[in-house]
């Protein structure tokens, strides 16, 4: 799985691409005709200092790394960490990930989901 890295790109996403919003997090996906995704973070200053906002990108960026088997290939992702985000668990975080990658469709068949308690209402 590639980075997206220019701002150009992380604008474009934001503008064109389709929101879905978590507790903890907002995914922007668009569609990019390539044969894999690109998947970019987005900090935002209001969560706190460099070392919070250090330390929930590294969170967010262990959740991608663990769910990139599952990611459908394809697609230029932004994931854009919301102030709630800076008090969740990890465990929490990756919930809430899952399951917002889930409903706007960027992950396939989610054949190692135990544990997480989403499938079942």
């Amino acid at each position: 799985m590639e980075r997206l890295r220019n701002p150009r790109e992380f604008s474009f996403v934001y503008k064109k691409g389709t929101p879905c919003f978590g507790r903890y997090v907002v995914v922007s996906a668009l569609p990019n005709g390539k044969t894999a995704s690109r998947v970019g973070f987005a900090v935002s200053k209001k969560l706190g200092t460099a070392v919070t906002r250090n330390k929930v990108r590294r969170r967010l960026k262990a959740i991608v790394q663990e769910l990139t088997n599952q990611f459908s290939p394809g697609y230029d992702v932004v994931i854009g960490a919301k102030r709630s985000a800076v008090g969740a668990s990890f465990a929490d975080l990756k919930g809430d990930l899952r399951c917002t990658l889930k409903r706007s469709g960027l992950l396939e068949g989610a054949a190692g989901s135990a544990g997480s308690g989403e499938e079942h209402a």
